[in-house]
Protein backbone atom coordinates (compact mmCIF):
# COMPACT_ATOMS: atom_id res chain seq x y z
CA UNK A 1 0.00 0.00 0.00
CA UNK A 2 1.50 3.46 -1.39
CA UNK A 3 1.00 6.58 0.70
CA UNK A 4 -1.59 7.94 -1.78
CA UNK A 5 -3.46 4.39 -0.86
CA UNK A 6 -3.55 5.35 2.79
CA UNK A 7 -4.95 8.67 2.59
CA UNK A 8 -7.89 7.47 0.09
CA UNK A 9 -8.34 5.00 2.67
CA UNK A 10 -8.36 7.63 5.89
CA UNK A 11 -10.17 10.19 4.23
CA UNK A 12 -13.62 9.04 4.21
CA UNK A 13 -13.32 8.59 7.41
CA UNK A 14 -11.85 12.02 8.73
CA UNK A 15 -15.36 13.61 9.41
CA UNK A 16 -16.42 11.25 11.37
CA UNK A 17 -12.86 10.84 13.20
CA UNK A 18 -13.38 14.31 13.58
CA UNK A 19 -16.66 14.88 15.36
CA UNK A 20 -15.63 11.65 17.60
CA UNK A 21 -12.39 13.17 18.96
CA UNK A 22 -14.18 16.51 19.73
CA UNK A 23 -16.87 14.75 21.59
CA UNK A 24 -13.74 12.46 22.96
CA UNK A 25 -12.07 15.32 24.68
CA UNK A 26 -15.34 17.34 25.38
CA UNK A 27 -16.38 14.01 27.90
CA UNK A 28 -13.23 13.52 29.13
CA UNK A 29 -12.73 17.45 30.32
CA UNK A 30 -16.50 17.21 31.49
CA UNK A 31 -15.51 14.23 33.49
CA UNK A 32 -12.66 15.19 35.18
CA UNK A 33 -13.71 18.58 35.91
CA UNK A 34 -16.58 16.44 37.92
CA UNK A 35 -13.98 13.94 39.58
CA UNK A 36 -11.22 17.06 40.82
CA UNK A 37 -14.86 18.91 41.91
CA UNK A 38 -16.05 15.61 44.34
CA UNK A 39 -12.34 15.58 45.76
CA UNK A 40 -10.37 13.48 43.78
CA UNK A 41 -6.30 13.94 44.30
CA UNK A 42 -4.87 11.94 41.18
CA UNK A 43 -3.72 14.58 38.84
CA UNK A 44 -3.94 14.11 34.97
CA UNK A 45 -0.80 15.82 32.92
CA UNK A 46 -1.49 17.10 29.75
CA UNK A 47 1.26 15.04 28.47
CA UNK A 48 -1.20 11.80 29.96
CA UNK A 49 -4.18 13.34 28.09
CA UNK A 50 -2.20 14.04 24.85
CA UNK A 51 -0.77 10.50 24.73
CA UNK A 52 -3.96 8.89 25.55
CA UNK A 53 -5.88 11.06 23.04
CA UNK A 54 -3.17 9.88 20.41
CA UNK A 55 -2.66 6.33 21.09
CA UNK A 56 -7.02 6.32 21.02
CA UNK A 57 -6.67 7.99 17.34
CA UNK A 58 -3.76 5.62 16.46
CA UNK A 59 -6.04 2.72 17.17
CA UNK A 60 -8.48 3.74 15.03
CA UNK A 61 -5.91 4.77 12.15
CA UNK A 62 -4.67 0.40 12.31
CA UNK A 63 -8.65 -0.08 12.91
CA UNK A 64 -9.46 1.07 9.15
CA UNK A 65 -6.02 0.63 7.62
CA UNK A 66 -6.31 -3.30 8.72
CA UNK A 67 -9.85 -4.06 8.84
CA UNK A 68 -12.88 -1.33 8.08
CA UNK A 69 -11.40 -0.70 4.91
CA UNK A 70 -11.66 -4.45 3.29
CA UNK A 71 -14.36 -6.65 2.19
CA UNK A 72 -15.21 -9.96 4.25
CA UNK A 73 -12.98 -12.07 1.69
CA UNK A 74 -10.88 -14.31 3.50
CA UNK A 75 -12.47 -17.41 5.59
CA UNK A 76 -10.68 -18.20 8.25
CA UNK A 77 -7.34 -18.00 6.70
CA UNK A 78 -4.31 -18.34 9.30
CA UNK A 79 -0.63 -18.37 8.75
CA UNK A 80 1.39 -19.72 11.64
CA UNK A 81 4.78 -20.36 9.53
CA UNK A 82 6.69 -17.43 10.84
CA UNK A 83 9.11 -15.52 8.50
CA UNK A 84 7.52 -16.65 5.27
CA UNK A 85 6.92 -13.26 4.51
CA UNK A 86 10.35 -12.93 3.78
CA UNK A 87 10.32 -15.79 1.57
CA UNK A 88 7.58 -14.25 -0.70
CA UNK A 89 9.29 -11.05 -0.34
CA UNK A 90 12.49 -12.75 -2.07
CA UNK A 91 10.36 -14.66 -4.42
CA UNK A 92 8.22 -12.24 -6.29
CA UNK A 93 10.97 -9.41 -5.59
CA UNK A 94 8.39 -7.49 -5.46
CA UNK A 95 8.76 -3.38 -3.49
CA UNK A 96 5.18 -3.69 -2.27
CA UNK A 97 5.91 -6.66 -0.30
CA UNK A 98 9.19 -5.71 1.19
CA UNK A 99 6.88 -2.39 1.92
CA UNK A 100 4.60 -4.37 3.34
CA UNK A 101 7.24 -5.85 6.24
CA UNK A 102 8.39 -2.35 6.69
CA UNK A 103 4.79 -1.15 6.62
CA UNK A 104 3.66 -3.37 9.50
CA UNK A 105 6.53 -2.49 11.63
CA UNK A 106 6.12 1.33 11.01
CA UNK A 107 2.09 0.99 11.74
CA UNK A 108 2.96 0.03 15.38
CA UNK A 109 5.80 2.56 16.24
CA UNK A 110 3.36 5.49 17.73
CA UNK A 111 2.26 2.87 20.23
CA UNK A 112 5.48 2.09 21.77
CA UNK A 113 6.61 5.65 20.96
CA UNK A 114 3.28 7.14 23.12
CA UNK A 115 3.14 4.61 26.17
CA UNK A 116 5.73 5.75 28.10
CA UNK A 117 4.21 8.71 28.23
CA UNK A 118 1.22 7.40 30.15
CA UNK A 119 3.00 5.98 33.29
CA UNK A 120 6.26 4.51 35.03
CA UNK A 121 4.68 1.34 34.65
CA UNK A 122 4.73 1.62 30.33
CA UNK A 123 8.96 2.77 30.81
CA UNK A 124 9.55 -0.51 31.46
CA UNK A 125 10.31 -2.48 28.67
CA UNK A 126 8.43 -5.60 29.91
CA UNK A 127 4.93 -4.29 30.35
CA UNK A 128 4.74 -2.25 26.65
CA UNK A 129 6.34 -5.70 25.10
CA UNK A 130 3.19 -7.29 26.73
CA UNK A 131 0.66 -4.73 25.72
CA UNK A 132 2.06 -4.54 22.20
CA UNK A 133 1.20 -7.96 21.49
CA UNK A 134 -1.96 -8.40 23.66
CA UNK A 135 -3.17 -5.22 21.15
CA UNK A 136 -1.76 -6.95 17.89
CA UNK A 137 -2.81 -9.97 18.96
CA UNK A 138 -6.39 -8.73 19.20
CA UNK A 139 -6.14 -6.97 15.80
CA UNK A 140 -5.48 -10.67 13.81
CA UNK A 141 -8.11 -12.32 15.85
CA UNK A 142 -10.47 -9.24 14.38
CA UNK A 143 -9.70 -9.82 11.29
CA UNK A 144 -9.73 -13.47 10.93
CA UNK A 145 -13.15 -13.84 12.93
CA UNK A 146 -14.84 -10.86 10.61
CA UNK A 147 -13.19 -12.47 7.31
CA UNK A 148 -11.54 -9.05 6.84
CA UNK A 149 -7.58 -10.28 7.04
CA UNK A 150 -5.22 -13.65 7.82
CA UNK A 151 -4.21 -14.22 11.02
CA UNK A 152 -0.46 -14.26 10.46
CA UNK A 153 2.62 -14.53 12.81
CA UNK A 154 4.91 -12.60 10.60
CA UNK A 155 2.15 -10.19 11.57
CA UNK A 156 2.58 -10.49 15.23
CA UNK A 157 6.44 -10.31 15.24
CA UNK A 158 6.50 -6.86 12.76
CA UNK A 159 4.19 -5.07 14.98
CA UNK A 160 5.31 -5.87 18.36
CA UNK A 161 8.89 -5.27 16.71
CA UNK A 162 7.68 -1.56 15.02
CA UNK A 163 6.08 -0.97 18.18
CA UNK A 164 8.91 -2.09 20.57
CA UNK A 165 11.67 0.51 18.07
CA UNK A 166 9.38 3.36 18.80
CA UNK A 167 9.65 2.40 23.04
CA UNK A 168 13.06 2.29 22.16
CA UNK A 169 13.50 5.54 20.55
CA UNK A 170 11.03 7.62 23.43
CA UNK A 171 12.86 5.79 26.34
CA UNK A 172 16.05 7.67 24.84
CA UNK A 173 14.38 10.83 24.45
CA UNK A 174 13.15 10.45 27.82
CA UNK A 175 16.58 9.56 29.27
CA UNK A 176 18.20 12.65 27.39
CA UNK A 177 15.77 14.89 29.06
CA UNK A 178 16.05 13.56 32.28
CA UNK A 179 20.01 12.95 32.48
CA UNK A 180 20.44 16.27 30.24
CA UNK A 181 22.84 14.60 27.94
CA UNK A 182 22.89 11.80 25.61
CA UNK A 183 22.38 8.32 27.31
CA UNK A 184 24.92 6.11 24.97
CA UNK A 185 23.03 2.50 26.29
CA UNK A 186 19.57 3.91 25.28
CA UNK A 187 20.73 5.77 21.83
CA UNK A 188 22.20 2.06 20.84
CA UNK A 189 18.71 0.25 22.13
CA UNK A 190 17.22 2.96 19.84
CA UNK A 191 19.14 2.18 16.86
CA UNK A 192 19.24 -1.26 17.53
CA UNK A 193 15.89 -2.47 15.28
CA UNK A 194 16.26 0.03 12.33
CA UNK A 195 20.34 -0.96 11.94
CA UNK A 196 18.87 -4.81 11.86
CA UNK A 197 16.57 -4.47 9.19
CA UNK A 198 18.70 -2.33 7.59
CA UNK A 199 21.63 -5.00 7.30
CA UNK A 200 19.11 -7.38 6.34
CA UNK A 201 17.57 -5.70 3.72
CA UNK A 202 21.17 -4.57 2.24
CA UNK A 203 22.17 -8.24 2.64
CA UNK A 204 19.02 -9.66 0.27
CA UNK A 205 19.87 -7.02 -2.51
CA UNK A 206 23.63 -8.23 -1.77
CA UNK A 207 22.73 -11.64 -2.57
CA UNK A 208 19.97 -10.56 -5.32
CA UNK A 209 22.43 -8.51 -6.77
CA UNK A 210 25.34 -11.21 -7.08
CA UNK A 211 23.29 -13.76 -8.50
CA UNK A 212 22.40 -13.96 -12.64
CA UNK A 213 19.11 -14.90 -13.18
CA UNK A 214 16.44 -13.25 -11.34
CA UNK A 215 13.88 -15.05 -9.10
CA UNK A 216 10.78 -16.78 -9.34
CA UNK A 217 7.57 -15.63 -8.12
CA UNK A 218 5.94 -19.21 -9.14
CA UNK A 219 7.86 -20.58 -6.31
CA UNK A 220 5.51 -21.31 -2.76
CA UNK A 221 6.42 -19.28 0.45
CA UNK A 222 5.56 -22.66 2.04
CA UNK A 223 5.12 -25.74 0.89
CA UNK A 224 1.84 -27.74 0.96
CA UNK A 225 1.45 -30.76 3.46
CA UNK A 226 1.50 -33.69 1.52
CA UNK A 227 1.42 -36.08 3.83
CA UNK A 228 -2.32 -36.74 3.47
CA UNK A 229 -3.37 -35.75 0.36
CA UNK A 230 -3.48 -38.74 -2.78
CA UNK A 231 -1.62 -38.28 -5.47
CA UNK A 232 -1.38 -40.24 -8.38
CA UNK A 233 0.85 -39.77 -11.37
CA UNK A 234 -1.05 -40.63 -14.85
CA UNK A 235 1.30 -39.68 -17.24
CA UNK A 236 4.81 -40.93 -18.67
CA UNK A 237 7.43 -38.53 -17.38
CA UNK A 238 11.59 -39.07 -19.33
CA UNK A 239 14.09 -38.84 -16.60
CA UNK A 240 15.78 -36.87 -18.94
CA UNK A 241 15.98 -33.69 -20.48
CA UNK A 242 17.73 -31.66 -23.18
CA UNK A 243 19.30 -28.40 -22.83
CA UNK A 244 16.98 -25.72 -23.97
CA UNK A 245 17.73 -21.94 -24.65
CA UNK A 246 17.18 -19.01 -22.28
CA UNK A 247 16.17 -15.32 -22.97
CA UNK A 248 15.72 -11.97 -21.54
CA UNK A 249 13.86 -9.04 -21.80
CA UNK A 250 14.49 -5.55 -20.92
CA UNK A 251 10.97 -4.65 -20.18
CA UNK A 252 10.49 -6.77 -17.61
CA UNK A 253 10.57 -5.13 -13.69
CA UNK A 254 11.93 -2.14 -15.31
CA UNK A 255 10.35 0.92 -14.12
CA UNK A 256 12.18 3.62 -16.48
CA UNK A 257 10.75 1.18 -19.77
CA UNK A 258 7.46 2.03 -17.96
CA UNK A 259 7.71 5.28 -17.50
CA UNK A 260 8.86 5.70 -21.45
CA UNK A 261 5.97 4.10 -22.14
CA UNK A 262 3.89 6.70 -20.07
CA UNK A 263 5.63 9.22 -21.78
CA UNK A 264 5.28 8.23 -25.10
CA UNK A 265 1.75 7.89 -24.46
CA UNK A 266 1.49 10.99 -23.61
CA UNK A 267 3.46 13.03 -26.35
CA UNK A 268 1.57 10.78 -29.11
CA UNK A 269 -2.20 11.70 -27.76
CA UNK A 270 -1.66 14.95 -26.24
CA UNK A 271 -2.66 13.84 -22.42
CA UNK A 272 -1.64 15.47 -19.54
CA UNK A 273 -0.25 13.81 -16.16
CA UNK A 274 -2.52 14.32 -12.78
CA UNK A 275 -1.03 13.72 -9.86
CA UNK A 276 1.66 11.20 -9.61
CA UNK A 277 2.67 7.39 -10.13
CA UNK A 278 0.19 4.86 -8.02
CA UNK A 279 1.34 1.63 -7.11
CA UNK A 280 -1.07 -0.80 -7.17
CA UNK A 281 0.42 -4.69 -6.89
CA UNK A 282 2.43 -5.17 -9.05
CA UNK A 283 1.19 -2.67 -11.38
CA UNK A 284 2.43 1.06 -11.81
CA UNK A 285 -0.39 3.60 -12.54
CA UNK A 286 -0.25 6.83 -13.97
CA UNK A 287 -3.63 9.36 -14.48
CA UNK A 288 -3.42 11.10 -17.66
CA UNK A 289 -6.29 13.40 -18.70
CA UNK A 290 -7.14 15.04 -22.20
CA UNK A 291 -7.97 17.90 -23.17
CA UNK A 292 -11.93 17.74 -22.76
CA UNK A 293 -11.42 16.72 -19.55
CA UNK A 294 -11.60 13.20 -19.97
CA UNK A 295 -9.67 10.79 -17.77
CA UNK A 296 -7.33 7.86 -18.42
CA UNK A 297 -5.70 5.28 -16.77
CA UNK A 298 -2.28 3.97 -18.12
CA UNK A 299 -0.87 0.83 -16.26
CA UNK A 300 2.40 -0.71 -16.49
CA UNK A 301 2.52 -4.36 -15.25
CA UNK A 302 6.04 -4.87 -13.81
CA UNK A 303 6.07 -8.70 -14.05
CA UNK A 304 5.62 -9.06 -17.74
CA UNK A 305 6.03 -5.46 -19.16
CA UNK A 306 3.03 -5.46 -20.39
CA UNK A 307 1.01 -1.84 -20.44
CA UNK A 308 -2.62 -0.55 -20.64
CA UNK A 309 -4.29 2.63 -21.56
CA UNK A 310 -7.75 2.37 -20.98
CA UNK A 311 -10.83 5.10 -20.08
CA UNK A 312 -14.11 4.14 -18.66
CA UNK A 313 -17.40 3.82 -20.26
CA UNK A 314 -18.58 1.83 -23.29
CA UNK A 315 -16.49 2.21 -26.65
CA UNK A 316 -18.05 3.66 -29.94
CA UNK A 317 -19.81 0.74 -31.04
CA UNK A 318 -19.23 -1.43 -33.93
CA UNK A 319 -17.73 0.07 -37.16
CA UNK A 320 -16.86 -0.53 -41.03
CA UNK A 321 -14.55 -2.66 -41.75
CA UNK A 322 -12.89 0.45 -43.96
CA UNK A 323 -13.06 2.41 -40.42
CA UNK A 324 -11.29 -0.27 -38.88
CA UNK A 325 -8.44 -0.42 -41.01
CA UNK A 326 -8.44 3.57 -41.87
CA UNK A 327 -7.74 3.73 -37.94
CA UNK A 328 -5.29 0.58 -38.17
CA UNK A 329 -3.24 2.61 -40.73
CA UNK A 330 -2.71 5.52 -38.39
CA UNK A 331 -2.15 2.87 -35.11
CA UNK A 332 0.59 0.85 -36.83
CA UNK A 333 2.26 4.26 -38.70
CA UNK A 334 2.87 5.48 -34.99
CA UNK A 335 4.22 2.32 -33.21
CA UNK A 336 6.12 1.30 -36.25
CA UNK A 337 7.79 4.96 -36.06
CA UNK A 338 7.96 4.63 -32.28
CA UNK A 339 9.59 1.55 -32.82
CA UNK A 340 7.10 -0.77 -30.46
CA UNK A 341 5.91 -2.58 -32.91
CA UNK A 342 7.78 -5.42 -35.05
CA UNK A 343 7.29 -5.20 -38.58
CA UNK A 344 6.15 -8.68 -39.01
CA UNK A 345 3.14 -8.01 -36.88
CA UNK A 346 -0.03 -9.30 -38.63
CA UNK A 347 -2.63 -7.34 -38.52
CA UNK A 348 -6.80 -8.18 -38.02
CA UNK A 349 -10.13 -7.29 -36.60
CA UNK A 350 -12.03 -8.45 -34.35
CA UNK A 351 -15.71 -8.34 -33.00
CA UNK A 352 -16.56 -5.13 -35.48
CA UNK A 353 -14.34 -2.63 -32.89
CA UNK A 354 -10.93 -4.07 -32.17
CA UNK A 355 -7.85 -3.85 -34.23
CA UNK A 356 -4.70 -6.00 -33.02
CA UNK A 357 -1.45 -7.09 -34.43
CA UNK A 358 -0.48 -10.55 -33.45
CA UNK A 359 3.33 -12.43 -33.59
CA UNK A 360 3.26 -16.13 -32.32
CA UNK A 361 6.12 -18.33 -31.43
CA UNK A 362 5.37 -22.01 -30.23
CA UNK A 363 7.37 -23.05 -27.22
CA UNK A 364 9.05 -25.71 -29.38
CA UNK A 365 10.94 -23.23 -31.27
CA UNK A 366 11.79 -21.01 -28.83
CA UNK A 367 13.22 -23.68 -26.53
CA UNK A 368 15.38 -24.95 -29.88
CA UNK A 369 16.08 -21.42 -30.75
CA UNK A 370 19.11 -19.58 -30.88
CA UNK A 371 18.19 -16.24 -31.77
CA UNK A 372 16.48 -13.05 -30.85
CA UNK A 373 12.70 -13.08 -31.32
CA UNK A 374 9.40 -11.00 -30.90
CA UNK A 375 6.14 -12.47 -29.94
CA UNK A 376 2.92 -11.21 -28.32
CA UNK A 377 -0.03 -9.12 -29.32
CA UNK A 378 -1.22 -5.18 -29.45
CA UNK A 379 -4.88 -4.58 -28.78
CA UNK A 380 -6.88 -1.90 -29.95
CA UNK A 381 -10.52 -0.67 -29.59
CA UNK A 382 -10.04 3.26 -31.27
CA UNK A 383 -12.62 6.10 -30.39
CA UNK A 384 -14.87 7.32 -32.58
CA UNK A 385 -14.29 10.89 -31.74
CA UNK A 386 -10.95 11.16 -31.76
CA UNK A 387 -7.55 9.72 -32.29
CA UNK A 388 -6.72 9.31 -28.74
CA UNK A 389 -7.94 4.96 -28.32
CA UNK A 390 -10.57 3.56 -26.15
CA UNK A 391 -8.91 1.41 -25.09
CA UNK A 392 -5.15 -0.14 -25.82
CA UNK A 393 -3.55 -3.14 -24.77
CA UNK A 394 0.38 -3.72 -25.38
CA UNK A 395 1.75 -7.17 -24.94
CA UNK A 396 4.29 -7.07 -27.06
CA UNK A 397 7.76 -8.82 -26.69
CA UNK A 398 11.20 -8.45 -27.44
CA UNK A 399 13.20 -11.15 -26.02
CA UNK A 400 17.04 -11.53 -26.14
CA UNK A 401 18.81 -14.88 -26.53
CA UNK A 402 21.15 -15.61 -23.74
CA UNK A 403 22.62 -18.88 -24.44
CA UNK A 404 21.74 -22.90 -24.08
CA UNK A 405 21.20 -24.16 -20.15
CA UNK A 406 20.88 -27.07 -18.24
CA UNK A 407 17.31 -27.93 -17.32
CA UNK A 408 15.74 -31.24 -14.92
CA UNK A 409 14.10 -33.67 -16.63
CA UNK A 410 10.14 -33.70 -15.80
CA UNK A 411 10.71 -36.77 -14.06
CA UNK A 412 12.41 -34.33 -11.36
CA UNK A 413 10.12 -31.74 -11.75
CA UNK A 414 7.34 -33.65 -10.68
CA UNK A 415 9.29 -34.95 -7.06
CA UNK A 416 9.41 -31.18 -6.48
CA UNK A 417 5.12 -31.28 -6.95
CA UNK A 418 4.94 -34.82 -4.96
CA UNK A 419 6.66 -32.88 -1.94
CA UNK A 420 4.25 -30.21 -1.92
CA UNK A 421 6.91 -27.44 -3.57
CA UNK A 422 4.27 -25.62 -5.45
CA UNK A 423 2.14 -22.89 -5.29
CA UNK A 424 -1.91 -23.53 -4.94
CA UNK A 425 -4.27 -20.83 -4.13
CA UNK A 426 -6.09 -22.62 -1.72
CA UNK A 427 -3.52 -24.82 0.57
CA UNK A 428 -4.25 -28.72 0.12
CA UNK A 429 -6.20 -30.32 2.72
CA UNK A 430 -5.88 -34.13 4.63
CA UNK A 431 -7.98 -36.55 2.13
CA UNK A 432 -7.54 -34.30 -1.15
CA UNK A 433 -7.08 -36.83 -4.29
CA UNK A 434 -4.76 -34.77 -6.70
CA UNK A 435 -4.35 -36.27 -10.09
CA UNK A 436 -1.44 -35.09 -12.29
CA UNK A 437 -2.90 -35.74 -15.67
CA UNK A 438 -0.02 -33.89 -18.47
CA UNK A 439 3.02 -31.63 -17.93
CA UNK A 440 4.58 -29.35 -20.94
CA UNK A 441 7.67 -27.49 -21.11
CA UNK A 442 6.94 -23.51 -21.16
CA UNK A 443 8.26 -20.12 -20.32
CA UNK A 444 7.85 -17.68 -17.71
CA UNK A 445 9.88 -14.55 -17.05
CA UNK A 446 11.82 -13.91 -13.68
CA UNK A 447 11.99 -11.04 -11.55
CA UNK A 448 15.97 -9.74 -13.93
CA UNK A 449 13.55 -10.24 -17.11
CA UNK A 450 14.84 -13.72 -17.72
CA UNK A 451 12.53 -15.64 -19.85
CA UNK A 452 13.29 -19.33 -17.43
CA UNK A 453 11.78 -22.16 -19.03
CA UNK A 454 9.54 -23.90 -16.11
CA UNK A 455 7.23 -27.34 -16.41
CA UNK A 456 3.56 -26.56 -16.29
CA UNK A 457 1.88 -29.92 -14.45
CA UNK A 458 -2.00 -29.94 -14.79
CA UNK A 459 -4.92 -32.20 -13.87
CA UNK A 460 -7.51 -32.73 -11.04
CA UNK A 461 -7.87 -31.44 -7.40
CA UNK A 462 -11.00 -33.57 -6.19
CA UNK A 463 -12.53 -33.33 -9.44
CA UNK A 464 -11.77 -29.83 -10.23
CA UNK A 465 -8.92 -28.27 -12.90
CA UNK A 466 -5.87 -27.89 -10.85
CA UNK A 467 -2.35 -26.55 -12.89
CA UNK A 468 1.07 -25.09 -10.99
CA UNK A 469 4.62 -24.69 -12.56
CA UNK A 470 7.65 -26.13 -11.49
CA UNK A 471 11.60 -24.23 -12.01
CA UNK A 472 13.49 -26.22 -14.58
CA UNK A 473 16.84 -24.48 -14.78
CA UNK A 474 19.20 -26.80 -13.37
Amino acid sequence: MDLQGIIDKLLPILPTALITALVFIGVSYLSYALYRKRGGRRNVTARQVIAIFLILAWCVVVMVLTTFSRGANYEGWVNFRLFSGYVNAWNQWSLQEWQLIIFNMLMFVPLGFLLPLLNKTTRRFVPVLLLSLLITLGIECIQMLSRRGIFELDDILHNTLGSMAGFFVMSAILDIVEQRKIAVRSAWKALSIPLFFALLFSGALFVYNTKELGNLSIRPAIAQDMTDVKVTLNADLPTEAEPVSLYSNRRIHNLKYGKEMAELTKRTFDLQQQGGMRMDGFNRIWILVSDDGKEYTFNYAVRDGGWSLSTEGDGSGPMEQEELFRHGEYYESWMLSSGILPPNAVFSTQNEDTIRWDIEQSIADIARGNSDYASGMVMIVPSGEHQIPHSLFYSMQENKFVRKIEIISPAQAYMEVAKGNFYVYNDLENGDQLNVDEYELTYTYDSKGYYQPVYRFTGTVNGSSWSTLIPAVK
